[in-house]
């Protein structure tokens, strides 16, 4: 008795805090990126940073200090302090062109337009980049470096502020004959963590998964769940992230909400999990679309955009079967117990109404 006391608080208060968190964080993935085009002697730089990452140093009205005289005077300094390139030793005069809010894929943030001119024409430049991290350690920046036909990727983070630019004498078509196999293996790396962080920070993916193994009263069962959606979300993560479907994403993160409502209420009625690898599969293909609406909008390499995909979905597989792993002995074990079935249902209606909840505010 104790211990279904101890579960059902314990499912409660994992059920309110995902209730009680805003919709900006189901899919809390940091995409902000830094997007350098260099042509002779000047460099533009297309900067976007979430406005999750801004909250904590600017507030939560972003919309307003765009318009705002001072408050734009205030966000100039603050990108002229926080960020250089630096050519021959010398730092590199910063235009501000322009900024707005914009919406890329699923995220929402400020979007700044830089200039950058040098006396000469650009063979190599330091990028010094500390925006952020002191109010969000784990702020990550997609870096994407275009000259021609050349393009570098890598990833700004807090123990990543420095990266030394090499332009090639000349530029190669291939980015697989110019960076180094290490280089693009840490890049590769960097998309697999960027997946785990995905599925264990995407807290509306994790009700949905706890909600379809809820009933699996085998691990065949929750087998065969777990693989319809693994392979669906991976062919809409796919198409839309490689630009092949292009879906809205209000729509998609609607339905999301919607497919977990749909789940729980079929908790309550049905009691065998026989067929609900089927279910899973079509809904499935919507979250897919929400695993990649933030990563279609960082500009992935040409040359290297199934790698970077790949990578990023094994790393989501890799923290979907972490959690599964942990999840499924306990709620085999629990099974045994005659009021595991109340206890399921009662969870059901609370994931119904954290999931409504959602439905609602995405609604507006």
């Amino acid at each position: 008795m104790k211990m279904r006391s101890f579960l059902s608080m314990f499912i409660i208060m994992f059920l309110l805090f995902f209730g009680t968190t805003t919709t900006s964080l189901a899919h809390s993935i940091d995409m902000s990126y830094s997007d350098l085009n260099i042509e002779g002697n000047e460099i533009l730089y297309d900067l976007f940073i979430e406005q999750k990452d801004l909250f904590p140093h600017f507030g939560t009205n972003l919309d307003n200090l765009v318009n705002d005289e001072l408050a734009s005077q205030k966000i100039e300094s603050y990108l002229q302090n926080g960020l250089r390139l630096d050519a021959d030793s010398k730092p590199l005069k910063m235009e501000l062109v322009s900024m707005n809010m914009a919406q890329k894929g699923v995220v929402r943030g400020m979007e700044f337009q830089l200039r950058f001119i040098a006396d000469e024409e650009i063979k190599q430049f330091n990028l010094h980049y500390d925006l952020v991290f002191d109010d969000v350690p784990t702020h990550t920046s997609v870096l994407m470096v275009h000259a021609g036909d050349y393009f570098q990727q890598d990833m700004i983070n807090s123990t990543n502020k420095d990266i030394l630019i090499n332009l090639p004498k000349d530029t190669p078509k291939d980015l697989s004959m110019d960076l180094p196999k290490a280089k693009i293996g840490d890049v590769l790396w960097k998309y697999f963590k960027l997946g785990i962080e995905h599925i264990l920070t995407g807290y509306d993916h994790l009700l949905f998964l706890l909600s379809l193994v809820l009933i699996a009263t085998k691990f065949k069962d929750a087998l065969k769940i777990v693989t319809a959606f693994t392979i669906a979300h991976s062919v809409t993560l796919f198409l839309v992230a490689t630009g092949r479907i292009h879906v809205i994403p209000y729509w998609v993160e609607s339905l999301i909400a919607l497919t977990i409502c749909y789940v729980a209420v079929e908790n309550i009625f049905i009691q065998k999990a026989k067929w609900r690898w089927l279910l899973t599969a079509l809904f499935g293909l919507i979250h897919g679309m929400g695993f990649a609406g933030a990563l279609a909008e960082t500009g992935l390499p040409k040359s290297n955009q199934l790698g970077s995909l790949l990578t990023f979905n094994l790393g989501v597989e890799g923290g979907q079967l972490m959690i599964l792993c942990l999840l499924l002995p306990l709620l085999l074990l629990m099974q045994r117990f005659p009021w595991y079935r109340k206890m399921m249902v009662s969870t059901s209606c609370l994931i119904f109404a954290v999931a409504f909840y959602w439905l609602v505010q995405r609604l507006q």
